[in-house]
């Protein structure tokens, strides 16, 4: 990787934008581009504080205007795009309108944009999401096959569907080789909106010494946040040719587990004091038991760290935030 490299992250700021921008500064000598609709030194000081930013730039860039992004990739002289800017879905449910236009709209305007200013483009890496599946009961097996047959149930899944169907033409039609990532449940540092960031949330209280319940019992794919940011990152900057679609690594295990890894994480961080994790009685049929080797076979240095280590590294992180006076649920 040379130094003339300059990636542009869309989305920068969210969660899994912050954990590949900090891995592209420790792991490459590219120079990265933080693209998010707002923008200030504060924010970037509190994201990247503990990073080499000699080699960051953050812009303000809308999604939704085509020029603009024309103008961020002509005067940034983008080599590498990852793509990670979307409404979540709760976002999408409650303005659909809204949602449509960034989360589809807005991926191809950013494929027009490149084909309209032709830069000398390396990759094109697309975040989709395991929302683009059904439920768990609709696949049968111990494990889901990673290119089982998507039934998206919400709005969110269904245009990510889509946005994976444009970044595959943007390949045919440019050559130039894309990635399509569907990653799962993050957990972690970051995280901090939708359903799923429960987990999350019930490491945050605990850091806090406060009561939690876990609003749901059900398996899911875990996926460690620093590990999903490497993902991109590889996929981003190591070789690769042609389309590819994956999901990433992750841990299979339900609520009960989880909470009993936190406690035992617990314990050995000095947090155990005031433990009152607990878990909901809702069953979600969230998908789950998602193959990922395929994944690992393209991009071997992608790390995978162990559930419990990610967990007594996240509460480690967490009570340092508390410290800092600056953990907030």
């Amino acid at each position: 990787m040379t130094e003339s490299s300059h990636v542009l992250v869309t989305g920068g700021t969210g969660c899994i934008g912050t954990q590949t921008v900090k891995w592209l500064l420790a792991n490459t000598r590219a120079t990265v581009v933080v693209g998010s609709r707002e923008v200030s030194r504060q924010q970037t000081r509190d994201l990247f504080e503990e990073d080499d930013c000699t080699r960051l730039k953050s812009i303000r860039i809308d999604i939704r205007n085509q020029r603009q992004l024309e103008e961020a990739l002509t005067s940034h002289a983008i080599t590498h795009v990852i793509h990670l800017a979307a409404m979540q879905t709760p976002d999408c449910n409650a303005d659909r309108d809204l949602g449509l236009q960034v989360n589809l709209a807005g991926t191809q305007n950013l494929i027009e944009a490149i084909k309209a200013c032709r830069p000398s483009l390396h990759r094109f890496v697309f975040a989709s999401s395991i929302a683009v599946y059904g439920p768990r009961h609709s696949y049968p097996g111990l494990k889901v096959p990673m290119l089982a047959e998507p039934a998206p149930v919400n709005v969110y899944g269904t245009w990510k569907l889509a946005g994976e169907h444009l970044s595959r033409l943007f390949c045919l039609e440019t050559g130039i080789p894309t990635v399509s990532i569907r990653p799962g449940v993050l957990f972690g540092p970051g995280r901090d909106a939708g359903l799923t960031a429960a987990t999350t949330t019930a490491m945050k209280c605990v850091a806090l010494e406060r009561a939690y319940e876990i609003p749901f019992r059900s398996r899911q794919d875990y996926l460690y946040a620093p590990d999903v940011g490497a993902a991109f990152g590889n996929a981003a900057m190591a070789p690769f040719r042609g389309y590819g679609l994956f999901t990433l690594p992750s841990h299979t295990v339900d609520t009960a587990e989880i909470i009993a890894l936190i406690r035992r994480a617990a314990s050995e961080t000095g947090l155990d004091a005031n433990f009152a994790i607990t878990a909901g009685t809702a069953e979600v049929p969230f998908i789950c038991d998602l193959q990922y080797g395929p994944f690992l076979l393209a991009f071997p240095e992608t790390p995978h760290t162990p559930l419990a280590m990610a967990i007594q590294d996240s509460l480690k992180f967490f009570r340092m935030q508390r410290e800092r006076d600056g953990l907030k649920l």
